[in-house]
């Protein structure tokens, strides 16, 4: 009797201790999830600032607890049924959260998020079919980090015009309450938009990568990866295929809190209407960017509805004009690194770069956005680099579907187009041609003499000489390349009597 009297004060104690705990912890997680709620909506003003999320209520049970939160959008003219979306968050909280499935698992709070259905979210609903749209499942650990997984179900959505299908997407993010860092996994499937008539656009769906982390500066460093599918556009007279689209980009801080980034693009074997236009492929670098600067203009014009009648385009000039001075102060540059064109036999390639310093400016010509943005660039490089087969290939594609010419006769025409471009290269001066391929470069640099600021193709110049040299390419002044311009009619028929000439006195094989 003395035993069973211990066993079940045991029991009993056992039961208080647990009731006692579970209420704790509960009291626990909804002191976080306020603060995390918090800090989301920072994260948001600095990121997306036209996005708020605000708690409708919250009815805390003893082992789980219900809030109703809300998704605020303020964008100009978003019809009303748009501007808020509404969530149902279920809590389970307490040492070993019970979750549906019934077993338990030791986190500080799980939780399941749904859409409410309501007539802002009834296309949702209307388009899973019965399903639940969207379902975010959480796990809140006692480290006070948060492992969080996305899922939609399969959607249709339909109406006079188009049918969209979208097949399921899961994202998978580790973070913390302070977002202080971001882990994110991401696939979705393939989706699919049909006309009533016979257009269509399709893609194989997504993959996404995403590690990054938040320095004392707030500004998110780390490595991303987007990766998408096959893509296919068709419509009654003419199809696009790329086999996929890939876009990565790293970034890192400097030592006074500007943000690095590299990032690349790459848009792999195009084909239109069965023509290949091979791979166009894109690097971009910037360096000391200012990401207050930028957020403080993402906010700043957040609000301006750039559709409306009564517009301001001044309005929004002021705030580039802001913008742009922050961003030449902290020695903001540019580059693209290059953009790359390769088709099956020739290839093209585009560099371009600025470098700012707002310092070098003088104090005057902060009154004049031209004459700062004059002063402020340092340093600047445009150069390319094409060879005739893309430009044979390339024109023969491009004459055959704007045209429909047959194959032969737009390879005919694009000979003669190359033939052109190197004529027109050698005789303006402005590009230099060489074993098939027509080239050009030129650069500024601000610290040298005003006589040689100016590198163009190996030759040192000041501006002016050097828009003498340009106005020329246009025709504008009397060089040896403006008769050829001005009578490019003439010049399209003479060549094609040569290209003619030489087929006719060409050895039979």
């Amino acid at each position: 009797m003395k035993t069973t009297n211990i066993v079940i004060g045991a029991l009993v104690a056992a039961g208080v201790v647990w009731g006692g705990s579970t209420w704790y912890v509960g009291q626990q997680a909804k002191g976080e999830i306020d603060k995390s709620i918090s800090n989301l909506n920072e994260f948001l003003a600095h990121t997306s600032p036209y996005l708020s999320l605000s708690e409708v209520s919250y009815e805390k049970g003893f082992l789980s607890s219900t809030g109703i939160y809300k998704l605020n959008i303020d964008v100009p003219d978003l019809p009303q049924e748009l501007s808020n979306i509404t969530f149902l968050n279920q809590v389970f909280h307490g040492p070993l959260p019970l979750i549906q499935e019934g077993r338990f698992t030791p986190a500080l709070a799980i939780s399941k998020t749904t859409l409410i259905n309501n007539d802002n979210t009834k296309i949702l609903f209307d388009a899973a079919n019965g399903q639940e749209p969207f379902t975010s499942s959480s796990v809140l650990s006692f480290a006070k980090e948060i492992a969080n997984t996305i899922e939609t179900a399969p959607l249709k959505f339909d109406d006079q015009d188009v049918e969209i299908m979208v097949e399921p997407i899961q994202a998978i993010t580790h973070t913390n309450l302070d977002y202080a860092f971001f882990n994110t996994e991401a696939m979705g499937g393939a989706m699919k938009a049909t006309g009533k008539s016979t257009s269509s656009l399709s893609t194989d769906g997504f993959k996404l990568s995403n590690k990054t982390t938040r320095t004392a500066h707030k500004n998110y460093i780390g490595d991303t990866s987007l990766t998408f599918g096959k893509f296919n556009i068709t419509s009654s007279d003419q199809s696009i295929a790329i086999d996929s689209v890939d876009v990565n980009a790293s970034t890192t801080e400097s030592s006074a809190g500007l943000l690095n980034g590299d990032i690349t693009y790459s848009v792999n074997n195009i084909n239109v209407n069965k023509i290949d236009f091979g791979t166009t492929a894109l690097k971009m670098t910037v360096n000391n960017l200012d990401m207050k600067a930028l957020n403080e203009f993402s906010r700043a014009t957040a609000s301006l509805d750039l559709s409306s009648a009564s517009f301001e385009e001044e309005e929004l000039a002021d705030h580039f004009e802001t913008l742009f001075v922050k961003l030449a102060d902290d020695k903001f540059e540019f580059h693209i690194d290059p953009f790359r064109i390769k088709a099956t036999t020739g290839e093209a390639s585009l560099n371009f770069g600025v470098a700012f310093n707002g310092e070098k400016a003088s104090a005057e010509s902060r009154e004049s956005p031209e004459l700062f943005a004059a002063e402020s660039l340092r340093k600047a490089n445009l150069s390319f680099s094409i060879d005739d087969n893309l430009i044979k290939e390339y024109g023969s594609g491009i004459i055959q579907i704007s045209e429909g010419t047959d194959k032969a006769e737009a390879d005919a025409q694009a000979q003669i187009l190359a033939a052109m471009a190197n004529l027109v290269a050698e005789q303006s001066g402005m590009a230099i041609y060489k074993d098939g391929k027509t080239t050009s470069s030129v650069t500024y640099d601000a610290d040298q003499p005003e006589d040689s600021q100016i590198d163009f193709n190996g030759k040192k110049m000041g501006l002016n000489e050097f828009a003498m040299r340009a106005s020329s390419l246009l025709g504008l002044a009397g060089t040896s390349a403006a008769p050829a311009l001005l009578n490019e009619e003439e010049l399209f028929q003479a060549l094609e009597n040569e290209t003619e000439t030489e087929t006719e006195t060409e050895p039979a094989e």
